[in-house]
């Protein structure tokens, strides 16, 4: 029903306003607007009537605009940009014709001196000027500053806006947070084309994948407007590809690398970018180039911690103290390779057509090996394990999108677009080892309430290390998202001082996913003959501390590396770990018996699904402008979702899942969500502006979460995990208010609040199913699984997020002297949030008559408010820039995140932490007339380290700490263009 009101509102308000519209004789302006030199756009920039402000516009992120519906002769063009002098021009304008203007602005003056803008402030300068004339709630980053920073990726770049976490992978930025909602709630496109989930289970998207020579800018909106895709629960982040310049531009850039954590120096990253236009200005080329390599190795240490059942500390919530139970080491040998190209052509078809095609390859190789020793107090042994992972994840983008101007009303854009992302993991080899023979002090056991010091105990026998466990797999995951749009916008004049322009739409979305998973592995090798794992070797080693004969227990030695490795304990002490292994080893281990020792796994098969998504969605809003103070931009969005889902239903039992049987599961899912909006901007004085908004957003559920996919494995205590098809999609109606102030001296000032109102959060909740009602509510009281252990997904009835950001952005061209140079950038954001969730409480029950009877731990469901995974309550970024002229500039940048919810356990007390914690980084950079640019980057100064944790009681209990270390480039960048 509602998918037909756009169409219907959109012909009842032609009708309203066609007779006027059609009998104005108008025409419009296009251009682009450029800095003094000519070689660089200025997004952001106003362009309006001098006697009509109402008719008005601004640049687009590369420049150009479109002014519709100005009246026929001659007519006074002002145009505003930060940082620059105001100019007027006059411009013939003819009725039903597009004049073209191309505009050249100069830096502004203060005290009669023309300011220097240099590269940090023009950044600044930028950014600001497309906030100070977005509708919507907004952050920006430009080009410039993209150059400016130390960030190796988009994801770092992106992180130094307010309200905007990130999690790291590898040392580096992968996926960011909006104002503390996971990253598969932010959607993420490159000049408006949606990017498919490099995920094989949620609908996150890696931006490590894109390099930052690639772009232009970044817009983060957080208040969405009706004409953007609804499913940006947490908001939507378009990367900019920009169009050609006016003049040609041409640079290489060449860098080395090291790495502190493994004392190396073979880091490297080459780009190159091309731009010009050609046929008088009518086509543009861009084509950028990118090749990296770098090192992403680090060191972990896990702490392993479990209930003393001898001490109670909380008998009501069954809380009981912890103790230590293991320790791993683990070294991560990683090496990253990024491939990045794209390719940009835009040309003109007359005066009133403009066509942009671009096409984005990206491609980041992950080659790693982690060895890990884990120290079992426990059960009294040490285990080791190799682990050998090749894996790439590939992005593929095409898109074509038009725009036309109809006479000097009807403005037209289509566009259609594919993309495609492709992960594998062709390789992923693990051997486990074992050493069992008592290789502990026994004064080992009073030392359980700090895990970190079992190494001081070890007293391994050196004969006694054999290999246990052999596996190998492989897995893959592709999404490809095909999408097309038609857009219509209609400029009314509605009275002399109220100018509203009218836009409706509609797109079409199929998403197309699936995910493969396949293993095969063998336990227990130690009762296979050495002669046959070794494939006749003679020099083969038997582990003759376990075996005397060495006929069996194939020893560790047989796969051990030349060097001893270090690591980096707690308070800096190093220390050797006890062995090493050689991947050459392992590999033609698995080569030689691979496949004739090992089973398929049939317990993974049921991660294995494929699914279809199709979303029809349709907009109206009416942009009114009342004068030059007040905007008001209501509208509507409808969005209807019909998708299938095809998964495994599994119930199994055995080492290998051998035993019982595997059939496929479908479902198929409809809904359709509306989608109100409300903007308000204000702007009372020149210098100062209000913003509210209200809007409403959705969020589709975690493919593993709702692909009906079920594996039960009956071997021992039964233990289930099931997808749900029947969870609704998230829907947040978000509230939001902002002040924004600038001075051209001072710079922009702005801050706000905001508030998500979000029902149906979807999370996943474990449940014992110890009562026949119990097994009946989840689906299986057919089935005698009492006592089961049941992993499934459920929706939150309500949760809330909310926070304040302030910023302040300030070019100190005021001060005196060499201090003119000084940029500063600074913000601030505060965030809280509540949610409900599934948990459980346990109870001592006495089951039968006394004393013939027993006590039984029994668990039941309960309900339990906390706080959003993902979400820190204290974000801070900073950074202080210096442009000495034009020749030479640094930047010192800091960022602070604070503890948040890294995942919620079975109960309140052992839910995990991620520790806040400060980065900092620096950036310095020489400019030379002839081109040359010399430039160092330094990252994670302060050996910034992610700790993980949990509380007890009050205590915390730290259960991992991993620390990349610090990270240099040095390079170098010539221009061939000035």
């Amino acid at each position: 029903m509602y998918s037909h009101r756009p169409v219907l509102l959109f012909a009842v308000l032609l009708l309203l306003f066609g007779t006027g519209t059609l009998a104005a004789q108008s025409g419009s302006i296009s251009g682009t607007v450029f800095d003094t030199d000519g070689s660089t756009t200025l997004p952001g920039a106003s362009i309006y009537l001098q006697d009509n402000s109402s008719i008005g516009t601004a640049s687009d992120f590369d420049g150009t605009f479109v002014l519709g519906n100005v009246p026929a002769g001659e007519q006074a063009i002002q145009v505003s940009y930060t940082g620059y002098g105001t100019q007027t021009l006059t411009v013939a304008v003819v009725p039903g014709e597009v004049t073209e203007l191309d505009i050249v602005l100069e830096a502004m003056a203060i005290s009669g001196e023309t300011v220097l803008v240099t590269a940090q402030a023009l950044g600044q300068a930028k950014a600001i000027n497309q906030q100070l004339n977005s509708d919507a709630i907004a952050n920006f980053v430009s080009a410039d500053k993209i150059k400016e920073l130390p960030d190796v990726n988009a994801a770092e770049a992106i992180s130094r806006l307010p309200g905007v976490a990130i999690n790291r992978s590898g040392g580096e930025g992968s996926k960011v947070v909006v104002r503390g909602l996971d990253p598969k709630f932010t959607a993420i496109s490159i000049n408006g084309v949606r990017l498919p989930s490099t995920s094989g289970v949620d609908r996150s998207v890696d931006l490590s994948l894109i390099s930052p020579e690639l772009l232009s800018g970044i817009e983060l909106f957080k208040s969405p407007t009706p004409d953007m895709d609804g499913d940006a629960l947490g908001g939507s982040i378009n990367l900019n590809i920009i169009r050609a310049p006016k003049e040609p531009k041409a640079s290489v850039k060449l860098l080395g690398g090291y790495n502190a954590i493994t004392d190396t120096y073979r880091d490297y990253k080459a780009t190159a970018s091309y731009s010009r236009r050609l046929f008088k200005d009518k086509l543009g080329i861009t084509a950028t180039g990118n090749v990296e390599r770098f090192n992403r190795s680090g060191e972990r240490i896990s702490q392993g911690w479990q209930d003393n059942d001898a001490i109670i500390l909380d008998t009501l919530n069954n809380i009981l103290a912890q103790e230590g139970n293991n320790l791993r080491f683990e070294e991560q040998m990683e090496i990253r390779k990024r491939q990045n190209g794209s390719l940009g052509l835009d040309f003109e078809l007359g005066q009133q057509t403009d066509v942009t095609i671009l096409g984005i390859f990206s491609r980041t190789s992950r080659d790693r090996f982690d060895y890990t020793e884990s120290y079992d107090v426990n059960n009294n042994r040490l285990d080791f394990n190799g682990n050998i992972v090749e894996s790439a994840i590939s992005l593929y983008s095409a898109s074509i999108s038009t725009r036309h101007q109809l006479g000097s009303k009807l403005g037209i854009e289509w566009g259609a677009a594919l993309s495609r992302v492709e992960g594998e993991t062709p390789y992923n080899l693990q051997l486990d080892f074992r050493n069992q023979n008592t290789p502990f002090e026994q004064e080992v056991q009073k030392t359980r309430t700090r895990p970190a010091g079992f190494y001081d105990f070890l007293s391994p026998r050196e004969n006694a290390f054999y290999l246990q466990r052999h596996s190998f797999g492989n897995s893959g995951n592709s999404e490809e998202i095909k999408s097309g749009f038609v857009n219509l916008e209609l400029p009314v004049q509605v009275a002399e001082n109220v100018r509203a322009t009218l836009k409706v739409g509609g797109k079409v979305i199929n998403n197309q996913k699936d995910r493969t998973f396949e293993e095969f592995f063998r336990p227990n090798l130690y009762l296979i003959r050495n002669n046959i794992l070794s494939g006749g070797d003679e020099e083969a080693v038997g582990a003759t501390g376990v075996d005397p004969s060495g006929a069996f227990y194939y020893s560790m030695d047989n796969f051990s590396g030349n060097e001893t490795l270090r690591f980096q304990r707690e308070g800096g002490q190093e220390v050797d770990l006890l062995r090493s292994l050689d991947p050459d080893r392992l590999r033609a281990f698995n080569d030689r018996i691979g496949n004739s020792l090992l089973r398929p796994n049939r317990y993974q098969q049921a991660n294995n699904y494929d699914l279809e998504e199709n979303v029809y969605a349709g907009f109206v809003m009416l942009k009114v402008k009342i004068g030059e103070a007040l905007t008001v931009i209501p509208g509507f969005r409808y969005e209807y979702s019909d998708n299938s889902y095809n998964g495994l239903y599994a119930e199994l039992a055995g080492d290998f899942g051998e035993s019982g049987g595997i059939r496929p599961d479908s479902a198929a899912v409809t809904y359709g969500i509306p989608l109100p909006h409300l903007h308000v901007k204000y702007k009372p004085l020149e210098w100062l502006d209000f913003r509210a908004s209200y809007s409403t957003t959705l969020a589709r559920p975690d493919y593993n979460y709702i692909v009906p996919a079920t594996n039960i494995n009956t071997s021992q205590d039964v233990v289930i995990d099931e997808g749900n098809p029947d969870l609704n999609a998230s829907v947040s109606t978000n509230y939001d208010f902002f002040v924004t102030a600038y001075s051209g001296k001072w710079g922009l000032l702005s801050g706000g609040v905001f508030y998500k109102d979000i029902k149906d959060a979807f999370y996943p909740f474990i449940v014992g199913l110890n009562t026949d009602s119990l097994s009946t509510v989840y689906g299986f009281g057919d089935r005698d699984f009492t006592g089961a252990r049941l992993t499934t997904y459920a929706n939150s009835p309500e949760s809330v997020v909310r926070g304040f950001e302030i910023e302040l952005q300030s070019n100190l061209n005021f001060l005196p002297g060499l201090l003119r140079g000084l940029v500063a950038n600074v913000n601030y954001t505060r965030l809280s949030s509540e949610t409900t969730i599934n948990s459980f409480r346990t109870e001592s029950q006495y089951i039968g008559v006394f004393p013939f009877g027993r006590t039984e731990i029994l668990t039941f469901p309960t309900n339990r408010e906390v706080a959003l995974v993902g979400q820190a309550s204290d974000i801070f970024n900073a950074s202080l820039g210096y442009d000495y002229k034009q020749s030479f500039s640094m930047r010192f940048s800091a960022s602070y995140q604070g503890d948040k919810i890294a995942g919620y356990s079975s109960r309140a007390a052992k839910d995990q932490y991620n520790r806040g914690f400060w980065r900092f980084d620096a950036a310095l950079k020489k400019k030379f007339d002839s081109g040359l640019n010399l430039f160092l980057n330094v990252n994670n100064i302060s050996n910034q380290r992610d700790i993980n944790y949990f509380t007890n009681f009050g205590k915390e209990f730290v259960t991992s700490v991993t620390r990349y270390g610090l990270t240099a480039t040095v390079g170098a960048e010539y221009k061939f263009y000035q």
